[in-house]
């Protein structure tokens, strides 16, 4: 272990192949289009490409500018995830560690709470694995979850409809289809 912690070294960053996750999103209509947001942030996942993960302590986020006035030391910028910090893009490994009335997250208590959306993110990068999940520096959207309840309402449906088809995924019916092998071709 070359003399390093064992607590550190769990943390230190991977370089490692495309590895699968489970994690929320908001979808909401922005400007006539359909997108993906995080829920804690206001980061709005790329229709094309990957999202690359930052750190919000860099020094040009307005959360940066708060920390300035409040500290007069300066901030460290680092590539994001880090593992003396809390940045990357975060996903769960497992599904069914997560109870079925959870899949409908009461993150927030505001109308539009049926605009989450829980589904399966592609990562790659450096990765900092946890107990339950990731954060990674690159991260894409594979498949995407309804429900029949949210079948039912079709505002909803529709706004699920157009988002899986702008960022060209699959919106599958059943928990068991997020992780099902996929098809070439």
């Amino acid at each position: 272990m070359n003399g390093a912690h064992p607590a550190n070294h769990a943390a230190a960053p991977l370089v490692v192949g495309p590895l699968r996750g489970y994690r929320y999103w908001c979808a909401e209509w922005e400007e006539g289009q359909p997108v993906l947001r995080s829920l804690y942030h206001s980061t709005r996942w790329p229709v094309q490409g990957p999202l690359h993960a930052t750190c919000e302590k860099r020094p040009s986020t307005f959360g940066a500018w708060i920390r300035h006035l409040v500290s007069s030391q300066p901030e460290e910028t680092h590539a994001a995830p880090a593992g003396v910090c809390n940045c990357g893009i975060y996903a769960l490994t497992q599904w069914d560690a997560i109870e079925p009335q959870a899949l409908l997250p009461p993150v927030c208590h505001h109308p539009g709470l049926e605009r989450y959306v829980f589904g399966l993110v592609l990562l790659w990068g450096r990765v900092i694995q946890h107990g339950h999940g990731y954060r990674a520096e690159y991260a894409r959207p594979l498949r995407l979850l309804t429900t029949s309840l949210r079948a039912r309402s079709d505002g909803i449906r529709s706004l699920l409809d157009a988002v899986t088809t702008c960022y060209g995924i699959p919106l599958v019916t059943r928990v068991e289809e997020l992780s099902a092998p996929f098809r070439e071709g």
